[in-house]
C-alpha cells in the first residue's frame, strides 16, 4: 500500500512539474510578444462617461436605502431629470446594476423605476428598458492613461 502511495505521489509531482514548465514557457511567450494595446485618451471627457451625470443621483440614495420612503429627498428629482434629459442611456447603469456594483449601494430596479415615473413624474424614453443591451451606453467611468 505504501509503495502505491509513493508511485501516486511521484506521478502527481511529475504532472505538476510538467504543468508548471508548460505555463512558464507560455508566460515567456506572452511577455516576449509585443502587446497590442489601444491607448486611453490622455484627458478623459467627463461628458463621454456616465459617472458625472449619475453623481446627480446622490441626493436619491436615502430613497433607495429606505424602502418605507415614498417621497424623493430634496434635489433628487432635479438630478434625475437632468439625466433623463441629457444622458438617458446612462440610466442603463442602474438597470443593469453597474452603478450598484461600482458604489456598493443597493439600488433596486423597481424602486428606481418608481422614483423615475411615479415619484418624480419623469418620462424616460419609451424604449429605455429594452434598449439598454443594444444601445451604445457610455461607460460608467474611464481611467486616464498613465503618463509616460
Amino acid at each position: 500500500m505504501a509503495s502505491s502511495n509513493k508511485v501516486c505521489a511521484a506521478a502527481l509531482l511529475l504532472l505538476l512539474a510538467t504543468v508548471v514548465a508548460t505555463e512558464t514557457d507560455a508566460a515567456k511567450d506572452i511577455i516576449a510578444s509585443e502587446p497590442t494595446v489601444t491607448p486611453w485618451p490622455a484627458e478623459v471627457d467627463v461628458s463621454a462617461t456616465c459617472m458625472g451625470s449619475l453623481l446627480a443621483l446622490s441626493p436619491c440614495l436615502p430613497f433607495f436605502r429606505d424602502a418605507g420612503t415614498s417621497e424623493a429627498p430634496a434635489g433628487c428629482c432635479e438630478g434625475l431629470g437632468g439625466i433623463v434629459q441629457d444622458q438617458p442611456a446612462c440610466l442603463c447603469h442602474i438597470f443593469n446594476r453597474t452603478l450598484e456594483r461600482a458604489i456598493g449601494v443597493d439600488i433596486p430596479v423597481d424602486r428606481a423605476l418608481g422614483l423615475l415615473s411615479n415619484v418624480c413624474g419623469l418620462t424616460p424614453p419609451e424604449d429605455l428598458m429594452t434598449s439598454c443591451d443594444g444601445v451604445a451606453v457610455p461607460p460608467l467611468y474611464m481611467c486616464p492613461a498613465p503618463s509616460a
